[in-house]
């Protein structure tokens, strides 16, 4: 497997374009991706029991898992907007469909933005004519602009691998920035493979790669209402249908994980007001449950993450919140390191010539926090960031 340029347009047989349509000032708001042929489809969305319109009508689409055009717009959620948000939403895909020639359920609707305001549907009309016409398999990067909000870089990446008689390919898009905590969050993932995989596999495939990177991810530890990860599979590399039991299954799954954890991290690092990335590992737990509520606990603590703000090695608060995490542990057992420097022993300090060469790690922008509990052999990873100053600006002016 090697990375290629672009993303998700990088894959035969997709087009993708993306412009302004109005929803946002002097931003582009309106993307499309469009596929050559009809094409499987997978999909996860977001658990949050508030679902935005586009979430609901991606929802019905699933059951019958085709799909050939994704069209999404930033700058407006048409989440909580009632029977015409719904309407709203049919609209998008019935006017897309109508453009490019092909079966409105095949027309698949993506929104993300301020959530209780009604869609400006005349903008989004004429955006729909216009972005029509500019589809290309160069569009990669506009559609991945076209769909950010508190964003400050767009993410994209795309992967080539050889299987037994063919190169195939995984390219992606997505969105997010805060809002984000694991079982999806204020977060946008859009991607393609020529692999000829049917819908039911795909779906697997895809709950599989999620739940090892967009559910292993927290910013701020809140969810959204319009979150999701679509996956199509347009089989433009011919040959047989991929299964799990054909000797090629391991590199697409492999691929395709790469490709989800690669944009999971990359929301991360992009994470509103963050200036850490934090990998966090809990080894030693009793199961991976156990190991994924040390984690989250962690991720998730508004006073731990001030604390990798401020480049304090406040190990402390980091035994305090485990303690909180309802996982049985064994205070008296648990070691800490900040990358390989030993900072915890069985629960209690190493002495402050110790702590003053951790402090130092901490003002690294990438830190590594490893928790070892000592109660079996499970493990798990987390992604998370700081919490700063500016995380607060953002989302005290942002009207969501």
């Amino acid at each position: 497997m090697h990375v290629i340029e672009g993303g998700i347009s990088s894959v035969p047989g997709i087009q993708t374009a993306g412009i302004s349509c109005g929803i946002k000032a002097k931003k582009s708001d309106l993307a499309l991706i469009y596929s050559e042929s009809e094409a499987q489809a997978a999909a996860v969305f977001t658990t949050n029991e508030v679902q935005a319109a586009p979430v609901q009508l991606c929802k019905t689409r699933l059951a019958k898992g085709k799909i050939q055009a994704i069209i999404a717009n930033s700058g407006n959620a048409n989440a909580c907007t009632g029977k015409q948000g719904m309407a709203d939403a049919q609209q998008m895909a019935r006017l897309t469909a109508r453009g490019l020639g092909i079966d409105e359920n095949l027309v698949w609707v993506a929104s993300t933005g301020i959530i209780g305001v009604p869609l400006p549907m005349p903008k989004i009309k004429t955006g729909i004519e216009q972005i029509i016409p500019k589809l290309s398999a160069a569009g990669g990067h506009d559609a991945a602009e076209a769909i950010l909000t508190t964003d400050t870089r767009p993410k994209q990446v795309a992967v080539q691998f050889q299987i037994t008689d063919r190169l195939l390919t995984i390219g992606a898009i997505a969105k997010g920035s805060g809002m984000i905590r694991p079982q999806m969050a204020t977060m946008l993932c859009f991607i393609a493979t020529d692999a000829p995989i049917e819908s039911s596999i795909l779906q697997v495939a895809l709950k599989g790669a999620v739940h090892k990177s967009f559910n292993r991810i927290s910013v701020d530890g809140d969810t959204s209402t319009n979150d999701m990860v679509l996956l199509l599979a347009n089989a433009k590399a011919g040959g047989e249908p991929l299964k799990p039991d054909s000797p090629d299954w391991t590199a697409f799954s492999a691929a395709l994980d790469y490709v989800c954890l690669k944009m999971a991290k990359a929301i991360v690092r992009d994470g509103e007001g963050a200036t850490k990335f934090i990998e966090l590992n809990v080894q030693g737990a009793a199961s991976e449950a156990q190991a994924r509520k040390v984690a989250f606990a962690i991720a998730d603590s508004p006073l731990v993450k001030t604390a990798f703000f401020g480049q304090q090695a406040n190990w402390g608060r980091i035994m305090g919140v485990i303690g909180t995490a309802a996982a049985k542990i064994q205070p008296e057992r648990i070691d800490i390191y900040v990358g390989k420097l030993k900072l915890v022993e069985s629960g209690c300090s190493l002495g402050e010539e110790v702590e003053s060469r951790a402090a130092t790690l901490f003002k690294e922008k990438d830190i590594q926090l490893t928790i070892d509990l000592r109660l079996g052999t499970a493990t798990t990873q987390v992604w998370t960031t700081d919490l700063s100053y500016d995380y607060i600006k953002i989302n005290a002016d942002y009207h969501s």
